[in-house]
């Protein structure tokens, strides 16, 4: 005797799966309305007489509460990972495919082995649940499932929790009802009836999940999903450059995944290449700006300068960094971009904006007082007919009315020409990986 009952797998969740929580309550809600009719099965989808209602019904349609409770830990156990990753549309698209690829694989195999078109209902979502199957086999190499097992012979009985790869454990599912399918052909052929399980259907949704995450190439996204968010173990100096060797094929490939370059920083940073995570950090920064995404840049640019000196950028994107260090609440790191601008010897609009907004934050920032003051009198010197001008006069005059402030930036904070201090040595990884919304278990992933 031998029995299993999957638990869950090993891979992280970091987005709760409200689809597949809502998929499950759907099917188990149309259950119970099926039960309550004289005839369970009379919108079911029949081979004999096929029909575009019958085909979507069946996929919530099952046979007793069994078969229900079967299909739903198994659409918990792998949909919630596509989910996860892939999003509720891309998870509805095949799961409906391999519904309507289970329905055709099981017509032309019952009518090729029984030589007549079967009447009897196909109900259920177990074709659709193996298409997400196939995905998961083709996306999730490294996830493991958790299995609990009972094996019994005469005297002898043990039961435990195993954890199997999940390709291995889903070729093992498949490759079984691939057997049970041959011997069901077999006794329809022979005897004109095979048993109750549509074991084609199964093979058939499988087949259609399997190949349509290898021609969308989906193993891929996730390994890209994986290796920028952070969500693959790091342990050792080790794990982390082999994670930076394959951020580097990546980079290589799409040299404007600026997710990529950030990742790529912190995988050299956590083994230890301090030259070449501010490298990295440098690159993906200038994308951030480029791409517009201000709160990216402004972790970009946290990372940067803790091992590197001001980054080197083009004026316009030191302005776009200077704002939005300002819009993140950096306020001292905005003051010290903006008046790096204002130092660049040119004389232009960003500049005049500039001189404006690093008097603006100095007003407001102690330690600061001196140097807005300076900005003021540059702008009132520079750009006479600033729109500004108004309000430097009255900025100024606020300053000059104040009692002489000794400086005292904060800690971290100096000059643009000040900003690079040495690379601190890292300490047994102090900065291993980014903590992941729905926790770390420790457990290999994909």
């Amino acid at each position: 005797m031998f029995f299993f009952l999957p638990l869950g797998t090993t891979r992280p969740r970091w987005r709760t799966p409200y689809f597949t929580y809502g998929l499950i309550g759907v099917t188990v809600a149309a259950f119970a309305v099926q039960m309550g009719y004289e005839d369970p099965f009379a919108a079911a989808f029949r081979p004999s007489h096929p029909s575009l209602i019958g085909l979507f019904a069946s996929v919530f349609m099952h046979a007793g509460i069994i078969h229900l409770a079967g299909n739903m830990v198994f659409l918990w156990l792998f949909a919630t990972l596509a989910e996860d990753v892939f999003g509720p549309w891309l998870l509805l698209g095949f799961y409906f495919a391999a519904h309507l690829g289970a329905v055709v694989m099981h017509m032309v195999v019952g009518t090729a082995s029984s030589g007549t078109v079967s009447d009897v209902p196909l109900v259920g979502a177990s074709g659709a649940i193996a298409g997400v199957m196939g995905l998961s086999a083709v996306c999730f190499l490294r996830t493991k499932v958790r299995v609990w097992y009972l094996v019994g012979y005469f005297f002898y009985w043990r039961m435990g929790v195993a954890e199997v790869g999940a390709p291995v454990f889903l070729g093992l599912w498949v490759g079984w009802e691939m057997i049970q399918g041959l011997v069901t052909a077999s006794l329809e052929a022979a005897y004109g009836g095979g048993g109750g399980v549509a074991h084609w259907a199964h093979v058939g949704g499988f087949a259609v999940g399997l190949a349509g995450a290898l021609a969308l190439k989906l193993r891929k996204r996730v390994v890209h999903t994986d290796l920028v968010e952070g969500r693959g173990p790091v342990t050792s100096e080790f794990e982390a450059f082999r994670q930076a060797g394959e951020l580097e094929m990546m980079v290589t490939r799409s040299p404007e995944d600026a997710d990529a370059w950030y990742a790529l920083g912190r995988a050299w940073e956590m083994s230890a290449r301090l030259e070449k995570a501010g490298g990295a950090y440098a690159r993906a920064l200038a994308l951030f700006l480029t791409q517009r995404r201000g709160k990216e840049a402004v972790d970009a640019y946290r990372a940067l300068k803790e091992y590197e000196a001001a980054p080197e950028l083009p004026e316009s994107l030191v302005f776009l960094l200077a704002c939005s260090l300002e819009e993140g609440g950096r306020k001292a790191d905005a003051f010290v971009m903006f008046r790096r601008l204002t130092e660049s010897g040119t004389r232009g609009p960003q500049v005049e904006t500039a001189l404006i907004r690093a008097a603006e934050i100095g007003r407001g920032l102690s330690g600061f007082h001196m140097e807005a003051q300076q900005c003021y009198e540059a702008l009132l010197r520079d750009f006479p007919y600033s729109p500004w001008r108004g309000m430097a006069m009255e900025g100024l005059a606020t300053l000059r009315a104040m009692p002489a402030e000794r400086p005292a930036r904060p800690e971290g904070i100096g000059k643009p020409e000040e900003m690079g201090k040495p690379p601190r040595p890292i300490t047994r990884f102090d900065r291993l990986e980014r903590p992941a919304p729905g926790g770390n278990d420790g457990k290999e992933r994909d």
